[in-house]
């Protein structure tokens, strides 16, 4: 897995990292050139970056989350970072959930953009039973898919703790939204944010600012001008 890294200039190193997970059929350059990384110097706000190339084929080698283990997380807690934020567009939002629903306890937090919700004949199952958290009751094998995502959402919200925070974000023309609109229904409403667009770079550029404007590592930040 291709791992890139950007540092916060500072006169010491930032506590927090911040991990993006790309869409399918991008690069980790993509966010340099789509202006990611930029956004979040731009907003100063004290965080190191990871961009961790997970691809498809880890997820049909079911090995998101030991690639992102042993090469992301694990070398971050040997490195004394004390917050782990994952935040993946598309097929990368797919991966962040299919981490946390195993290994919660590692991360502060989890952003959604523009989720891909999983195969159709999964969502048309949840539907079929009535929604998520009818279906999450019914008995189930495991299966190494995004169910196993799908019901530590639903355990999440009928906890009603979150003691790791899901934040959701996505266009209100995306092609998924029926998909993520369950998903959304599972979350706290102060946590689920639409904007216009559809599943393209330009509305998850404006996801991106918005999430680093109003988002949980807007109060970090150390602009000047105290925006936050």
């Amino acid at each position: 897995m291709q791992v890139l890294t950007d540092s916060f200039d500072g006169p010491a190193r930032p506590d927090t990292l911040l991990v993006l997970l790309p869409p399918a059929e991008a690069s980790l350059e993509d966010f340099h050139t789509r202006g990611f990384v930029a956004a979040v110097r731009r907003c100063a706000i004290p965080v190191d970056l990871v961009l961790a190339g997970v691809t498809y084929r880890h997820v049909m080698a079911k090995t998101v989350v030991s690639a992102l283990r042993e090469q992301v997380v694990q070398p971050a807690q040997a490195a004394g970072y004390r917050e782990i934020w994952f935040a993946g567009i598309s097929l990368g939002a797919f991966s962040a959930l299919y981490y946390a629903a195993l290994h919660a306890v590692d991360l502060a937090g989890i952003h959604l953009m523009a989720p891909y919700p999983g195969s159709g004949d999964i969502l048309a199952e949840i539907v079929a039973a009535g929604g998520p958290a009818a279906w999450a009751r019914t008995a189930q094998s495991e299966r190494g898919d995004e169910r196993a995502w799908w019901r530590w959402l639903c355990s999440e919200a009928l906890a009603g703790q979150w003691q790791t925070p899901v934040f959701l974000s996505t266009g209100s023309e995306d092609r998924f939204l029926r998909g993520q609109r369950l998903l959304a229904g599972l979350l706290p409403t102060e946590r689920v944010r639409y904007v216009p667009g559809a599943h393209a770079w330009p509305t998850w550029q404006a996801l991106w600012q918005d999430w680093l404007d109003h988002g949980p590592l807007a109060g970090r930040s150390l602009r000047s001008d105290g925006a936050a």
